[in-house]
């Protein structure tokens, strides 16, 4: 019987537990806690039962070792005859290794002492570490995507790492399936690619959620967004003739006729507009809409192209 299967002893199949003479008994002779994290707890039940046809008294219970503990236990404690009472058992480990108590219980009428032995393991907390501390990505183009790669590490013991995040959709997370253990001592790569979007996020922040004693464990991802040639895309319009314009708003899609999606971020009320987030070798189609002090919007404009060279 190893303590990682987590598994009791019925006191029926203890060769050391001889039940025969006695009216205190338990459901259990070794009661095997199981594997428990360092500074963690874990508890189990026990249920002890009067067999006999008279009722008896338990005057008293302890238990060896410190990091075994004993909980709704109330004493002294009747037992009429064919009752059972279910208390629990707290396994709180203070360092990594196997470890055995026992729980005394002592009854009278008659007199005797009900011996459970225990056991359980305690599995020392793994530290993760991310290397390196920070991926700098130096300059990223418009429309160019590029990977770095970096490097977890399980120290003292076993880490399983269950997930990763990262704060900017332009930087993608890979080279690892989710969740996974790195045993302790060993490294495993990851890579995290950087693919140019919208939102021109300079940096994030990468994060692995584990059971390591420092998790989350967290990487910092920057780049400088730089564009070797600027492209712009000016635009103008005539004035609307209805009455009681505000301003417009202008759309831009990638495909003739739509979708579109509005890339001023206010209501713009004069009759130009300048597009500076527009990439290479891409095409772009535009139309644009007036805007009444109703906030009722016209129809989309004539649509127009622009090629960026």
């Amino acid at each position: 019987m190893t303590i990682a299967e987590a598994e009791n002893i019925p006191a029926s199949e203890a060769s050391s537990h001889s039940v025969s003479n006695q009216q205190l008994v338990c459901d259990v002779a070794g009661l095997q806690v199981g594997e428990v994290v360092v500074g963690q707890a874990s508890s189990k039940l026990v249920t002890i039962t009067n067999r006999g046809r008279t009722s008896l008294t338990v005057l008293s219970a302890a238990s060896t070792g410190a990091e075994f503990g004993l909980n709704g236990l109330d004493l002294p404690l009747t037992l009429a005859a064919g009752a059972s009472y279910t208390f629990s058992v707290t396994f709180a480990p203070e360092k990594s290794g196997r470890v055995g108590g026992s729980i005394s219980i002592v009854s009278e009428s008659p007199k005797q002492t009900l011996t459970i032995l225990l056991s359980g393991t305690g599995r020392a907390t793994g530290q993760l570490e991310v290397a390196p501390a920070a991926i700098d990505f130096g300059d990223g183009s418009v429309g160019s995507a590029t990977t770095q790669t970096g490097q977890l590490t399980a120290r003292i013991a076993n880490v399983t790492v269950s997930s990763a995040t990262i704060s900017s959709e332009e930087f993608r997370f890979g080279g690892l399936s989710l969740p996974f253990t790195i045993p302790a001592g060993h490294s495993v790569p990851f890579t995290i690619t950087f693919v140019p979007g919208d939102s021109r996020s300079s940096s994030a922040i990468l994060s692995f959620a584990s059971d390591a004693k420092n998790s989350l464990t967290e990487q910092a991802v920057t780049i400088r967004r730089v564009d070797p040639v600027q492209h712009k895309v000016q635009l103008s319009w005539k004035a609307s003739t209805s009455k009681n314009i505000l301003g417009y708003n202008v759309y831009r899609g990638t495909r003739s006729s739509g979708p579109y999606k509005k890339i001023n971020t206010v209501l713009d009320p004069n009759t130009r507009f300048t597009d500076l987030t527009v990439a290479a070798g891409h095409k772009y189609y535009y139309v644009a809409t007036a805007v009444n002090s109703r906030k009722r919007e016209s129809a989309d404009s004539k649509q127009i192209q622009v090629v960026i060279p």
